[in-house]
């Protein structure tokens, strides 16, 4: 009973002990080292001002003893300059900045003329050896011979905006588009995005072609290969979703294969967080062909 009681002692002592030795430390720390208040940061002392060196003195110039008493006050002295200049400008955005970023395109497009866009389209820029749009997209932003050149007509002014930067930047490459959109003003490029986005897109015959394949992952998409349906991002039958989501529908299938498989094999990388690049890489080629029929609406 007796050695029950002194354990019983020697673990309240603890319990209370230890808490008790460790705040009397705390105490003495915050206290008790000579501060006038709790944990103070040490005074560090400045550096002094480093002697300025005397002027030499003229000839027969009196010593700076024998200066008189009745010197200029000191408040007519020059101000002495500021050892500190002020800090250059950080480039970037300021860490208490939180507007939206926004992408430079969207201003081509502020106060574009359609009109002046049609102008451009039709004659190009021969001095800077533009050729004019409608020589491969068509008179009506159409491109009569399908093939590989996508039909702009349809497409939104955002959209044909953006790709026109990104081919202007490089961040989308195809030599002769490349060419051209970096011979292009901002100002031009606006004028195109929004002449071509006022326009039509051509007449639709989506999904008379393609097969029960194509309708699937238009409509359903695949889960087993982490396949979306495409209609989730451009719209059911590839109607288009969005103002940057762009319409497939109409597209010729050449063009529509020729773009997956530039996403397939890393040729095109303008896709947003390489979403298109991935998708592309799970389909197979006969899907690819199937689906490109599909939102051609020919076989």
């Amino acid at each position: 009973m007796i050695e029950h009681r002194n354990g019983i002692f020697i673990a309240v002592a603890l319990m209370v002990g230890v808490p008790a030795v460790t705040l009397v430390a705390t105490l003495h720390q915050m206290f008790g080292t000579g501060g006038d208040g709790p944990i103070r940061a040490s005074a560090v002392q400045a550096p002094p001002a480093p002697a300025q060196p005397a002027a030499p003195a003229a000839s027969g110039a009196p010593p700076a003893s024998a200066t008189p008493a009745t010197a200029a006050p000191a408040s007519s002295a020059a101000p002495a300059p500021s050892a500190a200049s002020p800090a250059a400008p950080v480039p970037g955005r300021s860490a208490l900045d939180f507007s939206a970023s926004r992408p430079a395109w969207e201003g081509y497009l502020r106060g574009a003329d359609p009109e002046q866009g049609k102008q451009l389209a039709a004659a190009g820029k021969p001095a800077a050896g533009v050729q004019a749009c409608v020589a491969c997209h068509g008179q009506a932003g159409i491109t009569p011979t399908g093939g590989i050149f996508p039909n702009l007509a349809g497409l939104t002014p955002e959209y044909i905006a953006k790709q026109l930067a990104d081919f202007r930047q490089g961040t989308r490459k195809q030599p002769l588009m490349n060419t051209i959109a970096q011979a292009l003003s901002e100002q031009e490029i606006g004028q195109l995005a929004a002449y071509y986005g006022s326009l039509a897109g051509p007449p639709l015959h989506v999904g008379e072609a393609g097969g029960e394949a194509a309708r699937k992952l238009d409509q359903a998409g695949d889960g087993s290969r982490a396949l979306p349906a495409c209609a989730n991002c451009h719209g059911l039958r590839g109607i288009g979703e969005g103002p940057l989501l762009p319409r497939l529908a109409g597209q010729s299938k050449e063009y529509f294969a020729d773009q997956i498989n530039a996403f397939r094999n890393g040729s095109r990388q303008n896709d947003d967080v390489g979403v298109m690049r991935a998708f592309a890489q799970r389909l197979t080629d006969s899907e690819i062909e199937a689906l490109g029929q599909y939102y051609a609406g020919t076989r």
